[in-house]
C-alpha cells in the first residue's frame, strides 16, 4: 500500500463516518417509526432550527457523498496504476531471471559435458579392466583344465595297477 492509497483510505473513512452522522441527524419525510428514529436534528436543535439545519445537513450530505464517490474512483485508478507498475516490474524480473537461468544452464551444460567425458572415459577403463579380468579368469580355467587332463592321461600308480 503506497502513501497515496493510505491518505485516500483515511479520507474515505472520515467521509464515511461523516455521512453516517449527517444522515442520522436529518429528519425523515414520514412521521412514522422511521421518522421518530431519524429526527435527531429536531430534538437536538429545536423545531425551527431543526428545519434549517436539516436543509443544511441535506446539502452537506450530498456534497460529502459526491466527494466520497470521487475518492473511491481516484483510489480505483491509483490502485490500477500501481498494479500496472507491479506487473511491469514482475515482467522485467522474470526476463532477468530467465536470462540468468539461461546463463546458469549453459554453465551447467558445459559442466555436464565435462562430467560426461569423464564418465565415458571411466566406463572405457572399467570395460578394459573387466576384459582383462575375464581373460585372466579364462586363463586360470584353461590351466586348470590342462592340469586335469594331464592327470587323467598319467599312468596309474602301482597300487592301482596291482589291483
Amino acid at each position: 500500500m503506497t502513501g497515496t492509497e493510505l491518505v485516500i483510505g483515511i479520507l474515505l473513512l472520515i467521509m464515511a463516518l461523516f455521512l453516517i452522522v449527517s444522515i442520522l441527524m436529518q429528519s425523515g419525510k414520514s412521521k412514522k417509526l422511521s421518522g421518530s428514529i431519524a429526527g435527531g436534528a429536531e430534538t437536538f436543535f429545536g423545531k425551527q432550527k431543526g428545519q434549517q439545519i436539516d436543509k443544511t445537513l441535506s446539502k452537506v450530505t450530498n456534497v460529502v457523498a459526491l466527494i466520497f464517490v470521487v475518492l473511491v474512483l481516484v483510489l480505483l485508478f491509483v490502485d490500477a496504476k500501481n498494479d500496472e507498475k507491479a506487473a511491469e516490474a514482475n515482467k522485467n524480473d522474470k526476463t532477468e531471471q530467465t536470462s540468468e537461468a539461461d546463463k546458469d544452464e549453459s554453465k551447467t551444460d558445459s559442466k555436464e559435458e565435462t562430467k560426461d567425458d569423464k564418465a565415458s572415459s571411466e566406463e572405457a577403463s572399467e570395460e578394459a579392466s573387466a576384459t582383462e579380468s575375464a581373460e585372466s579368469v579364462e586363463s586360470v580355467v584353461e590351466s586348470a583344465d590342462n592340469s586335469i587332463e594331464e592327470s587323467a592321461d598319467a599312468p596309474a600308480s602301482s597300487d592301482e595297477v596291482s589291483k
